[in-house]
């Protein structure tokens, strides 16, 4: 008895086309569906998909569409190209913070090039207080973003995955839990 959802075929012309069982017509209205899915994909360019697409859509691991979704989230952007041994970077301010970011595990030193990660560091806090290696353990066992101190200055970094994409809801988030983070660390510190 033949399938509801199959077309009827004979041997004969299953056994001329292929060696392959007769696909359901119903195989073929996912096509559409596919080229639109496809088209739409493609329709970023080479620098990605527009950032001002939906929070869920897949960007380019660029730093060009990172400093783009940061421009457009309101964050003040300056890039600086890479130069000699310097991997491309930029500055970043938000609110009361200067950030340095830069990029790492790039395919080569263009802003269009794909990255790794992207890093947020920033130094923090008075001259006048030096925190020692044990402050910092302590911060670094309770929270995401990683303290340390380097020649008497205390630095807190945080990255982000870049490779395979990423959504911009997920890097504005990144982006405002280090922040909070910065909060947190000047209130136990310095404050």
């Amino acid at each position: 008895m033949p399938s509801p959802n199959l077309p009827s075929v004979s041997k004969r012309s299953e056994q001329t086309v292929s060696n392959r069982p007769a696909r359901s017509m119903a195989s073929w209205t996912t096509l559409p569906f596919f080229l639109v899915t496809l088209s739409s994909a493609s329709a970023g360019g080479a620098g990605g998909p527009a950032v001002t697409a939906p929070p869920t859509q897949v960007l380019a691991a660029t730093p060009a569409t990172v400093a783009k979704v940061f421009g457009t989230a309101g964050y003040r952007v300056t890039v600086s190209p890479a130069s000699g041994n310097e991997d491309l970077s930029f500055t970043l301010v938000a609110g009361k913070y200067e950030l340095g970011m830069w990029f790492s595990g790039c395919a080569g030193q263009g802003i269009d090039d794909a990255c790794l990660r992207v890093t947020a560091s920033i130094y923090d806090g008075p001259d006048a207080v030096k925190l020692t290696v044990e402050d910092v353990n302590r911060w670094n066992t309770h929270h995401y973003t990683h303290a340390y101190v380097l020649e008497d200055n205390t630095y807190v970094d945080s990255s982000f995955i870049l490779r395979g994409g990423y959504t911009k809801a997920a890097l504005l988030a990144w982006m405002q839990a280090y922040l909070d983070d910065l909060g947190d660390f000047e209130e136990e510190f310095f404050k």
